[in-house]
């Protein structure tokens, strides 16, 4: 299913931000391509929400211990996480930007 989560003009290149949808936590990523990405919110390491942390190029870093995981794959880059992060399609269309769960 497809959800609306954001406008274009919501989020800023290199922001990050929090969504839900039928109750999972997705963190929504506009990334320095110019494209957005989402990545399960929860970090795999220890339950921590990943939108909180900070974004380098492709990589989401976890608040907590600095684990990393990539937002296009979900592979993790970064320890201590060794348990990839699930990815979500992503699509724009117009001024919207949805999620598909």
């Amino acid at each position: 299913m497809k959800y609306a989560v954001a406008k274009i003009d919501d989020l800023a290149v290199d922001e990050m931000k929090k969504v839900v949808l039928d109750g999972e936590e997705i963190c929504l990523a506009h990334a320095e391509d110019g494209n957005y990405y989402a990545v399960s919110d929860i970090c795999t390491h220890e339950e921590y929400s990943l939108s909180d942390g900070e974004l380098w190029g492709f990589d989401v870093e976890c608040p907590a211990h600095g684990s990393r995981f990539n937002l296009q794959t979900g592979a993790v880059t970064g320890l201590p996480a060794v348990i990839p992060a699930k990815t979500y399609p992503v699509m724009v269309e117009g001024d919207d930007v949805y999620v598909e769960i």
